[in-house]
């Protein structure tokens, strides 16, 4: 096929690429040493670039909803791959095929070989809004003047010390509080299942993070899916070439009863995402919440990532399992605006607490307002 020859259909495109491989070239055995100057032939290049499209095309959750300039140009440069295959290095390889994953708007997409992971280069510019109060640790929490609440997650863990560290914050420190602050910076994620919990506590009641989640159930999808959450939800789908929905969101509001009601403030910045995100994300629909800094990631469109690698390189991918409708449109690598955008430099806690202290200020003026009426 010509490189030149881009008023073929996508359809046809993508049957050219798909044609050196097949769904049991998809490997779910264990990852081999990877060696960057590891020898591969021509014929391997050719192979390894259509399992890649493979993985792609019909197996990431994101495929069906990318445009058709974005699938064009992720063709495209597969294609101009396969047809100047020559023999090479695994590493010479992996740095060819970079910006096939480099030009797709996913902050979670991402290929890696030797130590180095290459993702998405559309990501917006960081933003120093301060550090996180977890410096040197996944989480931690304390108790600032005027009864102000601090907690800071690093990292979203499912692990008994993160729990039992949530858990003696609820017990321990949070009743004494006037206010709290959940300071998100510089988390890009991880495992959601107890700080989901802790939104769950916050707002009363489960709160969900999206209107719709969907899969992919291809046999290429399925055999990942599979490999990486033997135990999910979507285990004993039937094949389909279609989305599947699995699950749709149905309570956005909370339980005034049983809710934390005093003002919640949230800190984020361009690395607030993934799991952090859908804590940010069950968030919103609190009306005592405002968060504070620079806009979050926007990596919460696609997630659950499965992961296998390419046979004769090594080189791992990963991609997407989930595909998320969520309350924003254009989510992804955009993120979540804040109530209060910090200009860089300016820390978020600084500010979120002259917020405080500005609103107990208002409070007490008209307090004392209506006694003397």
């Amino acid at each position: 096929m010509s490189t030149n020859n881009l008023f073929l259909s996508i359809s046809k495109m993508e049957d050219w690429l798909l044609k050196n491989s097949s769904v049991d070239d998809i490997s779910v055995s264990t990852l081999v040493k990877q060696e960057p100057n590891k020898k591969l032939t021509a014929k391997e290049v050719k192979q390894d670039t259509s399992i890649l499209a493979r993985l792609l095309i019909r197996a990431y959750v994101g495929w069906p909803v990318l445009n058709v300039f974005i699938k064009r140009k992720v063709l495209k440069q597969l294609i101009d791959i396969y047809n100047n295959a020559c023999d090479t290095t695994s590493q010479e390889f992996f740095d060819s095929v970079k910006s096939v994953i480099g030009c797709i708007p996913d902050n979670h997409i991402s290929i890696s070989f030797n130590g180095v992971r290459a993702t998405t280069s559309k990501r917006k510019k960081y933003k120093n809004v301060g550090p996180n109060i977890s410096k040197n640790a996944d989480i931690s929490f304390k108790m600032l003047k005027k009864n102000i609440a601090v907690i800071g997650f690093k990292n979203m863990l499912r692990t008994d010390e993160f729990k039992d560290t949530i858990a003696s914050f609820i017990n321990d420190t949070l009743p004494n509080s006037m206010a709290l602050i959940v300071d998100l910076r510089q988390n890009s994620g991880g495992n959601s299942f107890y700080s989901d919990r802790f939104a769950d506590y916050l707002c009363g009641t489960k709160i969900d993070s999206y209107r719709k989640l969907y899969v992919r159930a291809t046999p290429e999808a399925q055999k990942i899916q599979q490999q990486s959450y033997p135990n999910a939800f979507w285990t004993g789908l039937p094949e389909s070439e279609d989305f599947i929905l699995c699950r749709e969101g149905k309570n956005y509001s909370i339980d005034k009863s049983k809710a934390y009601t005093k003002p919640i403030y949230l800190l984020t910045d361009r690395i607030t995402g993934s799991s952090a995100e859908m804590f940010l994300l069950r968030m919103i629909h609190h009306p005592c919440v405002k968060v504070v800094g620079d806009n979050s990631a926007g990596m919460e469109t696609f997630g659950n990532m499965g992961s296998t690698f390419l046979k004769n390189s090594q080189i791992k991918v990963f991609i997407g399992m989930n595909y998320r409708v969520l309350f924003k449109d254009n989510f992804e690598l955009n993120g979540y605006k804040p109530d209060i955008k910090c200009e860089e430099g300016t820390d978020a806690l600084d500010v979120a607490l002259s917020n405080i202290d500005k609103n107990l200020l208002l409070q007490q003026i008209k307090i004392h307002g209506d006694r003397n009426k």
